[in-house]
């Protein structure tokens, strides 16, 4: 009886360790698939751009990796000429990061404290994003902090990444 108590204590310890360390590779694992659910290809809400999100260091960036329209009436490819920086208006817009530093929050399943690049306008927005029910994702640029201020975009995945 001693023996088969004493058995019992150690497959239980046995499996109270196997059940924690499950748990806790699980849970880091859903972590890990929610914060990289944005990792992909993106047509945006225009239909003439695809941006490509990736992950950086724990933080998420976006990319111009395809333009409906790349190069402009002379057969130029189509520059930054909208920035700010004068001496960044030369850069080509395909390639270009105009996502920068969204890291996600995992209790509002949103990815917040970015900045979203419109190279439409040359303007620079503070964001955040979310992945819809449908598998959209809804992004939002807003000034001054306050989320209200600003203008919204549903992105699509794009197929044949």
């Amino acid at each position: 009886m001693k023996y088969l108590i004493l058995i019992s204590g150690n497959l239980l310890k046995s499996f109270l360790a196997f059940s924690m360390l499950f748990l806790l590779f699980s849970s880091s694992e859903a972590f890990s698939q929610d914060a990289n659910g944005i990792v992909g290809v993106w047509l945006i809400q225009d239909n003439d751009a695809k941006v490509e999100i990736f992950e950086k260091a724990g933080k998420y960036y976006g990319k111009i990796a395809w333009m409906k329209y790349p190069k402009d009436d002379n057969g130029n490819d189509k520059v930054d000429d909208m920035n700010p920086d004068p001496k960044l208006r030369s850069r080509k817009k395909q390639g270009l990061v105009i996502m920068t530093g969204f890291v996600y929050n995992e209790s509002s399943k949103e990815w917040v404290d970015g900045t979203i690049y419109d190279s439409k306008s040359g303007k620079t927005y503070d964001g955040y994003m979310k992945l819809e029910d449908d598998g959209s994702l809804y992004m939002k640029g807003y000034i001054m902090g306050m989320r209200f201020l600003g203008r919204s975009n549903i992105w699509t995945r794009a197929e044949n990444e």
